[in-house]
């Protein structure tokens, strides 16, 4: 075999290990990625701003949807057209241990208020720790989503 080709065969070798091992690499790191952004999605965000509520996730069933989205229509005074409802209804959506408990939570919260609902943990932002709303809002954290998530009050930034 000529030298040329020679060099022309390795680097046509080379080449196709190269892309081998790029396809390979390429889907690993895709499904790590897509993993990771799963792990960091809420499960459930409930956002009190602008006047209005946003409701976004997903719960198993429909009356949990329809008992969240009522509790936001009432704490905004019956209007329904501030409400946002984000809240699909899947078989693998989230477990909502006593929807009334979020229902109240719902109507207690106050402008600013934040939750996020992640699988093992639920966490509230307010604007006091201190106050007796937050205290209460602990409360129906904790009676909304049971005693397998951890519940947390953080402070708003």
């Amino acid at each position: 075999m000529k030298p040329l080709h020679r060099v022309v065969a390795l680097a046509a070798c080379l080449l196709a290990v190269v892309s081998v091992v790029l396809a390979a690499w390429s889907p690993a790191t895709e499904k790590v990625a897509s993993v990771s952004d799963a792990a960091s999605v809420p499960l459930l965000e409930i956002r009190w701003h602008g006047g209005g509520i946003v409701l976004q996730g997903a719960v198993r069933d429909s009356a949990t949807q329809h008992a969240l989205a009522q509790a936001a229509a009432e704490r905004l005074g019956g209007e329904t057209d501030q409400v946002t409802d984000w809240l699909d209804i899947k078989p693998t959506g989230l477990v909502v241990a006593d929807p009334a408990a979020l229902a109240r939570l719902i109507r207690l919260g106050q402008e600013g208020w934040h939750l996020q609902r992640q699988p093992a943990e639920a966490r509230l932002a307010v604007q006091s720790l201190v106050d007796t709303r937050s205290a209460q809002a602990l409360s129906l954290l904790q009676a909304a989503f049971g005693p397998g998530v951890s519940a947390r009050v953080v402070q708003l930034p």
